[in-house]
């Protein structure tokens, strides 16, 4: 698969279950919650093939910090299992904090996941 493929294939899963996904740095108007497909990082390139056999993805989610932590776990747990879907990982690291990078005044809920992508890229 094409890592290009990968994010189109993300952002059509995504959306058909109700998520919105952004590729480009949200900032204070953007509509929460949301799921921002942030920076990734290429290792391993196969000689053989050409193609890289590791991918390390961070994807940031975002909303309110007035959300309710419970229904922020259930946001969040949506997201994965909706990455699952077309995702095959070696790993997936999920850390939680109060952010305030988008420029809002209020803080917001934020959980960084980190994801080791499996497979040729």
């Amino acid at each position: 698969m094409i890592l290009s493929q990968w994010y189109e294939d993300v952002q059509t899963q995504l959306t058909a279950d109700g998520i919105n996904p952004v590729f480009v740095q949200p900032d204070a108007k953007s509509k929460l919650p949301l799921v921002f497909v942030n920076v990734h990082v290429d290792a391993d390139m196969s000689s053989k093939t050409g193609t890289l056999s590791s991918v390390g993805q961070q994807i940031d989610i975002y909303d309110s910090i007035d959300t309710p932590p419970a229904e922020w776990e259930g946001f969040v747990r949506k997201v994965k299992w909706s990455l699952s879907k077309v995702t095959r990982w070696q790993s997936l690291t999920a850390s939680n904090s109060i952010d305030t990078s988008m420029g809002e005044s209020t803080p917001l809920r934020r959980c960084m996941l980190l994801i080791t992508l499996e497979g040729d890229y």
